[in-house]
């Protein structure tokens, strides 16, 4: 997004959506993420929602790899990226994240586990999962303030 005041505006909307949860208007309204994983492309990243999608209003039904995620409810079937609510269906990897850590897999033990050839990495341990989340929504509700810096600005670019 190349306007900052639009993601100004869409950040702030995806923290308000947040903060009051979903209604079941939302979730009613919302793509369904089956197989789904949180992904980063490396540490330093923003996690991101990987699935196949079902009824996506612009996309369709498809893989795709959402925009930065601001939370995930895994007991409530439910995520919110920066721009839309998305229903949870079944996670993927399961089955491949425990073999991974059976074997010690250094990425698994620091919370990552690659995938595959993508070039990505899945985020296996939910409290890092989390952790990054706070911290995002925490840089969300400051943007004002960090666009006025300029260095937020710099990075979007």
């Amino acid at each position: 997004m190349h306007n900052p005041q639009s993601f100004i505006d869409l950040a702030k909307a995806s923290v308000a959506a947040l903060e009051r949860g979903p209604t079941p208007e939302d979730l009613a309204e919302a793509p369904l993420a089956d197989l789904w994983a949180a992904l980063v492309k490396d540490e330093d990243d923003l996690p991101a929602l990987w699935a196949q999608v079902l009824g996506h209003p612009l996309l369709g039904d498809r893989q795709i790899l959402t925009s930065a995620l601001v939370g995930l409810n895994r007991d409530a079937g439910w995520a919110r990226t920066i721009s839309r609510w998305y229903r949870l269906g079944t996670p993927f990897p399961s089955a491949e994240v425990r073999l991974a850590s059976s074997v010690h897999d250094r990425k698994v033990t620091s919370g990552y586990m690659p995938l595959g050839s993508t070039g990505y990495l899945a985020l296996v341990d939910n409290a890092l999962l989390e952790a990054k989340m706070t911290r995002f929504v925490s840089l969300l509700k400051n943007l004002d303030a960090h666009m006025e810096s300029g260095a937020l600005g710099r990075r979007l670019q």
